[in-house]
């Protein structure tokens, strides 16, 4: 369940009993629009640069400015500690000085600052969008998992300047993550979080060898590292209970399981927008990659999509058991290999197959409820206006994607008799 808009109002009532400062009218939903680019600069040291370069992952010391004219937003010096993000991208950009990784920023608490920021935020994702030509790839599938109810991330943009010493590095166009954190899921979830687990590389199935191993951080034997929870309940028990599941032979029982523990019915709305916008870098997509599994203090788990960049451009079958890839570092030659072991098993049991096609259907009236089309354009007119922004062709695609989904899930409708 969504709590987001019961806590902005509880945030706002609050401010006027107890007398709130100057800045308690900005809301974090301010950033997230695509009405405006903020502008963000991030001030540290020549030695935290460097150390950033050798050792991209680990947090140093640095000072964070962020101003949003239309949101009536300005703050300075704000104290963070930063890193960079990413695995494939990383690679691609490893260098803070030349190039443009994407960083992951966690806001300190001292005297200026009141934590969370803006009401809900304590720490952002500021992505490069080195792979989306397009640049509002992750605005748009976002948008489309929050009106399936699917818990997912608000998306902004921003114009990102690095202070490094006295000299300044512009590296422009920067989508605005709502990250996976404590405070995202105590404001998205009635119950509490007992575990928050990321797969740690592609080809990542619950039902790999080993897939309940390891500790708090991934390792080489380590499939899950669990980013919010370990402190408390240092163990895996909940996700062996979920793997058990999987091993249950008979296609009823399994179902049964899924139901104890799993939100089943947000798994598979998860999966139809994964399919609806593309999502094959996903866990129903041929990588079994980027997703992140949330477990309650029952042990009930959600699933919560990831790495949505690489959305609305390669096509393939919504309903196919194995499905094929571009393999972007080896001239998009395609392979064909199976999906998350979940998702086939759901489509190959006729229950399960039914609720995911009403999905289907479901998630093609939501895009146009929501408007999806024109929230696209405004986006893209927003993005174009900033130097740097996105591929205006990519845009287009990217947009009529939409129809041709909606024919894809029609076509699917009278192939199953539906």
């Amino acid at each position: 369940m969504k709590l987001r808009g019961i806590l902005t109002v509880g945030v706002m009532i609050s401010a006027l009993l107890i007398g709130a400062p100057a800045t308690a009218q900005n809301q974090s939903g301010d950033l997230f629009s695509a009405t405006s680019v903020s502008q963000i600069t991030i001030s540290l040291t020549n030695k935290s640069a460097n150390q950033l370069v050798s050792k991209p992952k680990t947090g140093v010391a640095a000072t964070f400015d962020l101003s949003n004219a239309a949101g009536g937003m300005k703050f300075t010096n704000l104290p963070i500690d930063m890193h960079l993000k990413g695995t494939s991208t990383l690679l691609q950009n490893p260098n803070i000085f030349t190039n443009r990784p994407s960083i992951r920023v966690k806001f300190k608490l001292d005297g200026k600052l009141k934590l969370p920021f803006l009401g809900t935020l304590k720490s952002l994702t500021l992505n490069s969008m080195t792979q989306d030509a397009s640049k509002i790839h992750e605005f748009s599938s976002y948008k489309l998992y929050n009106a399936m109810n699917v818990p997912a991330p608000r998306v902004g943009y921003a114009h990102i300047v690095l202070k490094i010493g006295a000299k300044n590095y512009d590296k422009g166009l920067f989508a605005i993550i709502e990250p996976y954190d404590a405070t995202f899921l105590a404001n998205n979830f009635l119950t509490g979080t007992q575990h928050l687990y990321e797969n740690c590389n592609h080809f990542t199935d619950i039902t790999r060898p080993g897939a309940t191993k390891g500790g708090e951080t991934c390792t080489a034997t380590s499939l899950f590292e669990p980013k919010v929870g370990w402190k408390k309940n240092p163990n895996k028990l909940d996700l062996k209970a979920l793997v058990a599941v999987q091993k249950l032979s008979k296609n009823s029982d399994w179902w049964l399981g899924m139901q104890r523990y799993t939100d089943r019915s947000e798994l598979i709305r998860m999966w139809a927008v994964d399919n609806f916008v593309g999502a094959w870098d996903s866990y129903s997509g041929a990588i079994i990659n980027n997703y992140f599994l949330r477990s309650d203090n029952m042990g009930v788990f959600s699933m919560l999509p990831f790495g949505t960049d690489e959305t609305f451009e390669y096509n393939f079958k919504m309903d196919a058991l194995a499905i094929g890839y571009p393999l972007i570092y080896s001239n998009f030659k395609i392979q064909t290999k199976g999906r998350g072991s979940m998702f086939m098993r759901c489509l190959r049991y006729r229950p399960c197959l039914n609720e995911y096609l009403d999905d289907l259907v479901a998630t093609k009236a939501a895009a146009k409820k929501i408007n999806l089309i024109g929230q696209m354009k405004q986006a893209s007119q927003l993005v174009s206006s900033v130097s740097g922004g996105g591929s205006p062709g990519m845009q287009q695609f990217a947009q009529n994607w939409i129809s041709r989904k909606g024919a894809e899930v029609s076509a699917l409708l009278k192939k199953y008799n539906r």
